[in-house]
């Protein structure tokens, strides 16, 4: 399975590499609640080789964070004879060796764009990622972000090896991990990353404001408020326009820039919004990943719904840009009115619900629609709140692999994108996995990063008084 994950890099600093060989790689890694993605880079050269990317195993445990929370935390199960694996033992084991395997087949496709005669050696990685994701990986407790006040064990900014991430031992306060398996010691002795690989994890905000965030925010280019004029390179002013970025997916995660004004000083403003899988292409029916079947399309042409799929070939299901298309056409064209009903063409499912049919294969539902609606909402509201605290139009970044795709007068009409950012939106791609990347060759950008969480501010959007008014009000199309 191919995910598409592009993304736009960040200018890296200087950095001497004239030592390095040229087969030394570095790793990037984004690990994402329903996508990961791992790219792998020549460090002598900075030459990006290959990036993989799959569906996060996890997603057995649980679609969204919150699920995946709750069974990390239940009680071990007994069975007759023997107590069955943890819940926070199976998470972790389940990143960890789904890495293993995406390391080996991304280096052995790295491996023929290197030079002949080297033999590739990895000697750095970064691994980013939210700060659920990264708890699970290094088998810190997430006990204390079941409820309120939603207490990480760690922010991390930690640098550590390999072999400590999977065998749990990153901090003394992490949790006791039951023994691998057999099969996992077997994957483990096999690996192609040396136990004493170099790992940084850079920091996280909040419990639900992740290290990707701040990597977004480093491919973004934004500025660390405050910040001293000496900090500036030659040729370089403060950025004077206000920033906005948006990394749509399962836990959206929303951050402002706001410059220095007159009144005040300049600082970051972030949220996270919990949309949801629908963006993902889960949770809805025939959902599926942007790969090769996907619908991702819709146009209406001749009183018909047609439907355009990834790499043209017979379609199998719909993505989240597809579903964004679906969503936007059908109301455009009355199939929906603006609550979502569908209203023409309907269809009956086996339980007597409403669907339309897209192809004979391909169908949406009463409820897919629901689920969309409930999605674009939680964006919206969070969106139109960080818009308050500026009175400029900010220069909107739209990071993540759905946000890449989608098409913005889709989404505008439907309602996910306060319509005054249409015509200043800028599509990063998976802005963290850049951002990732860009911290393998640069100490500098690992001290702004720093910088960046530090100065950032979280709000906890759910815990605004008027949020459910607003909420409820964004559901319309």
């Amino acid at each position: 399975m191919q995910i598409v994950t592009d993304g736009k890099m960040p200018e890296i600093p200087e950095l001497d590499d004239s030592e390095l060989s040229p087969a030394e790689l570095g790793i990037a890694v984004d690990i994402g609640t329903t996508t990961i993605a791992v790219s792998v880079w020549a460090l002598s050269r900075r030459k990006h080789l290959v990036t993989v990317a799959e569906k996060n195993n996890q997603v057995r445990y649980g679609y969204d964070i919150i699920r995946r929370i709750a069974f990390a935390v239940r009680p071990p199960l007994t069975g007759s004879s023997s107590v069955v694996e943890t819940g926070h033992s199976a998470l972790h084991y389940c990143i960890v060796s789904q890495l293993e395997k995406m390391f080996s087949k991304a280096i052995l496709e790295a491996a023929e764009r290197l030079p002949r005669g080297f033999q590739p050696k990895v000697s750095s990685m970064v691994i980013t990622g939210n700060t659920t994701m990264l708890s699970f990986l290094c088998a810190t407790s997430v006990n204390n972000m079941a409820s309120a006040p939603f207490t990480p064990a760690t922010l991390f900014d930690l640098n550590t090896t390999w072999d400590k991430i999977r065998n749990g031992q990153t901090y003394s306060h992490c949790s006791v991990l039951d023994k691998p398996t057999p099969e996992l010691l077997q994957l483990f002795n096999s690996s192609v990353i040396p136990g004493d690989t170099e790992v940084y994890i850079p920091p996280c905000i909040g419990a639900f404001i992740g290290a990707d965030a701040v990597c977004s925010m480093i491919a973004a280019g934004f500025p660390v408020p405050d910040a001293k004029e000496s900090s500036l390179k030659p040729g370089e002013s403060k950025i004077k326009a206000p920033l906005l970025l948006a990394d749509i997916g399962t836990n959206s995660e929303l951050c402002l820039y706001v410059p220095d004004s007159s009144e005040k000083k300049g600082r970051i403003l972030c949220t996270s919004a919990a949309s949801g899988p629908a963006f993902e292409g889960a949770n809805i029916s025939c959902g599926m990943p942007s790969i090769e079947g996907a619908i991702d399309k819709i146009t209406y042409i001749h009183d018909k719904l047609q439907c355009h799929t990834i790499g043209e070939v017979n379609p199998k299901g719909l993505c989240g840009t597809g579903l964004i298309s679906a969503a936007a056409v059908m109301l455009k064209n009355k199939y929906i009115d603006k609550a979502g009903i569908i209203i023409r063409e309907k269809s009956k499912l086996g339980d007597g619900t409403s669907c339309i049919e897209l192809t004979p294969a391909v169908y949406l539902s009463q409820q897919d629609i629901r689920n969309l609606q409930l999605a674009k909402s939680a964006v919206k509201t969070g969106l139109e709140f960080l818009l308050e605290h500026t009175t400029e139009t900010p220069v909107f970044c739209i990071a993540g692999g759905f946000g890449s795709k989608i098409n913005l007068e889709e989404a505008t009409a439907i309602g996910l994108l306060p319509a005054e950012l249409e015509k200043r939106t800028v599509q990063l791609g998976n802005a963290s996995l850049s951002g990732a990347s860009a911290l393998l060759f640069s100490n500098v950008l690992r001290d702004k990063a720093r910088a960046l969480a530090k100065k950032s501010v979280q709000i906890n959007l759910a815990g605004i008084p008027e949020f459910q008014q607003r909420f409820l009000k964004g559901i319309d199309f």
